[in-house]
């Protein structure tokens, strides 16, 4: 992740699924849906905030548990 990435998450702050969505994957071809999300929330694969029924999601935050979590290393020759 570069840093116009990470500053341009960070100007955001919290933002709902359908945020969360258009800020990790700026292309809309190869965005997920938002089921994807809620998969991933379910299984506590992502940091979220719940305020009362309300649902939110701080892109970096969720961009680094995303790396933590299903970054495939390469194999070093």
């Amino acid at each position: 992740m570069d840093d116009e990435t990470i500053s341009s998450e960070k100007k955001l702050g919290l933002v709902n699924a359908e945020g969360l969505l258009t800020a990790l994957w700026p292309l809309k071809e190869s965005r997920p849906s938002v089921r994807f999300i809620r998969d991933l929330q379910a299984k506590r694969l992502i940091p979220y905030r719940k305020i009362s029924s309300l649902v939110f999601f701080d892109p970096v935050e969720v961009r680094q548990a995303l790396d933590k979590n299903f970054k495939v290393k390469s194999i070093e020759g």
